[in-house]
């Protein structure tokens, strides 16, 4: 009895003078965390996760794992990361309008909102290409001939409810015009569909774009000023059509991870990102710096545009 309560006295002292602890809490992180692909390996996330991961291994302080789970256009691995542990060790590349346009146009297995994104780290805008002897040699040419007739212009890109099919879309409203729509697989075919005649155009990414300008003429960006890397592409807006549609990519994770954790993979993605703008415009990306506050703006923003776009085309589920 007595070694019990001369027990019991030593503990309640320890506790008095802050002796006795739990655990102390590790800092974030302090295992290796997992940047999950949605897409194949090549892609544009690929692509982008590579240049970034061992710049973020040096900003983290610890391993960052690229985790490839392909398929179904990128919902496989955001339904993965969905259902995830909140606790920002998983997170995964992400696409706008795929992340908002797949839950509503079919079951993808997430929601939007089951999603929170990190940063947003740059934009691929939609640029229309044609061929170099193409007869249409601006965008005016093109456009005539459509109104002339209608439907008789094939134009090719990747998916439907995509980045390039809603470009295509926007375009379609601003200049009162119909276009026949061929969706590819993916951007890999689309170039040698338009350099074999297969299509009379492409909306494409301006990564491919810039890659391929040796082969195609832009007619126009899809953006609100001319691009740093195609400065003698016009806007559509400058020449009368207001078309401004892009693909965005960036970080996100499950929602509900904690804040000061997301603030933190948010500093490193941006010290990383603007350490690459340079190179990222040279491969034909338009760098962008959307913090956690300024990506959920942007999708809020999308989410009604985008259902306005899909009801029209009564595309929605």
């Amino acid at each position: 009895m007595f070694k019990l309560l001369k027990r019991s006295s030593l503990l309640g002292a320890c506790l008095a003078f802050g002796m006795v602890a739990g655990p102390a809490a590790a800092e974030f992180p302090d295992r290796t965390i997992n940047y999950v692909n949605p897409f194949s390996p090549g892609g544009e996330c690929d692509i982008a996760q590579r240049m970034q991961q061992d710049p973020l291994k040096r900003e983290l302080g610890v391993d960052v794992v690229i985790e490839y789970r392909e398929g179904g256009g990128g919902s496989v691995g955001w339904s993965h990361v969905s259902k995830q542990r909140n606790d920002a060790y998983t997170f995964a590349c992400f696409s706008i309008p795929h992340i908002i346009a797949q839950p509503m146009t079919r079951n993808p297995g997430y929601e939007t909102d089951d999603l929170q994104i990190i940063y947003t780290y740059h934009a691929t805008p939609q640029v229309l290409v044609v061929r170099k002897d193409s007869p249409f040699k601006t965008l005016e040419d093109f456009i005539e001939a459509a109104k002339k007739a209608p439907g008789s212009i094939t134009v090719g890109g990747t998916g439907t409810a995509s980045g390039n099919h809603l470009g295509a879309i926007r375009l379609m409203r601003a200049a009162d015009i119909r276009l026949t729509w061929i969706p590819f697989a993916g951007s890999g075919p689309t170039i040698p569909a338009l350099e074999g005649g297969h299509v009379g155009a492409l909306m494409t990414n301006s990564t491919m774009a810039h890659q391929n300008s040796d082969k195609f003429r832009a007619l126009a960006s899809a953006t609100d000023e001319r691009l740093s890397f195609m400065p003698d592409v016009p806007t559509f807006k400058e020449q009368g059509y207001d078309v401004v549609e892009a693909i965005y990519r960036g970080a996100l994770g499950p929602k509900g991870m904690p804040e000061d954790r997301v603030a933190k993979l948010a500093a490193a993605f941006d010290k990383v990102n603007r350490e690459q703008t340079k190179r990222k415009e040279e491969l034909g990306f338009m760098p962008v710096y959307y913090g956690p506050e300024e990506s959920a703006a942007l999708v809020e923003r999308l989410k009604v545009e985008y259902r306005e776009l899909l009801e029209e085309l009564k595309m929605l589920k």
